[in-house]
């Protein structure tokens, strides 16, 4: 796996370790709908391979690997991995970890399935680096393997963006300033984390996709057969739908 180096750098380094307390928001009952369609979805079984990246705690990895996959999880937030190695041990789940910046992944056609999930998509203010992530999940597929993506829809945001939001959970309070930059599609915010009456502040940067913006990507490094889809119910995609599940296959070779 990739070293990481200052180049690789960013935004993300200080915001997700402070984030983690957020990660309570997302019920066990919407988690399970997810794994369910997961699984579904990308005809996941035992002893197949999936590449969870970013993987965070492993929301999604532990599930997974309990059912008797073969999950790999990636991502760039020390303390993410390492809560999820320790989770791991303690239910003698086996999944390897390895901490990479997603635009740096080197596997090569050795996955039967792949997921970028939990909006984890658009954090590059470069166009070419977030169609990079999704290059470089292609190339780690097994011809015939799928690859899902969960990310926020850009038409919902329009139709509903606030220029702030307050939220808290144990004992953590966050507010976040955002100002949507319409020429780019990129949202930046300012977040305020209050804990014990101290603040700490950081910076967010996330690109917004629409789904018309997403096929395009996908069809652009290969991807075919596209779906997509505005829940785990498989419901239109519309701007009354938060979220996106696209899901893509890699062909196989003739």
């Amino acid at each position: 796996m990739v070293k990481i180096s200052k180049k690789n750098s960013g935004w993300w380094d200080d915001f997700f370790p402070a984030f983690r307390p957020f990660f309570g928001l997302i019920s066990q009952k919407q988690t399970n709908a997810q794994v369910r369609y997961i699984t579904n979805k990308l005809d996941l079984k035992p002893g197949r391979k999936f590449l969870d990246c970013p993987c965070g705690i492993g929301r999604i990895s532990l599930p997974l690997a309990k059912m008797g996959i073969k999950v790999t999880g990636v991502d760039i937030t020390q303390p993410y991995l390492d809560e999820l190695s320790k989770k791991a041990d303690r239910r003698s789940l086996k999944i390897n970890v390895a901490r990479a910046d997603m635009r740096r992944i080197n596997f090569d056609s050795e996955f039967d399935a792949g997921g970028n999930l939990g909006g984890s998509f658009g954090y590059f203010e470069k166009g070419s680096d977030n169609r990079l992530v999704l290059k470089k999940m292609y190339r780690a597929l097994r011809p015939g393997g799928k690859f899902m993506i969960q990310v926020i829809n850009r038409d919902w945001i329009m139709a509903n963006y606030q220029p702030r939001d307050w939220q808290e959970i144990a004992g953590v309070k966050s507010m976040e300033e955002r100002h949507f930059d319409y020429r780019t599609s990129i949202n930046y915010g300012k977040w305020h984390f209050i804990k014990d009456g101290k603040e700490e502040n950081f910076k967010l940067i996330v690109r917004i996709y629409s789904f018309h913006e997403l096929i395009a990507m996908f069809k652009s490094v290969g991807f075919a057969d596209i779906e997509g889809y505005g829940s785990t119910k498989e419901e239109p995609i519309s701007r009354d739908k938060q979220m996106m599940y696209i899901i893509g296959t890699k062909p196989r070779r003739k």
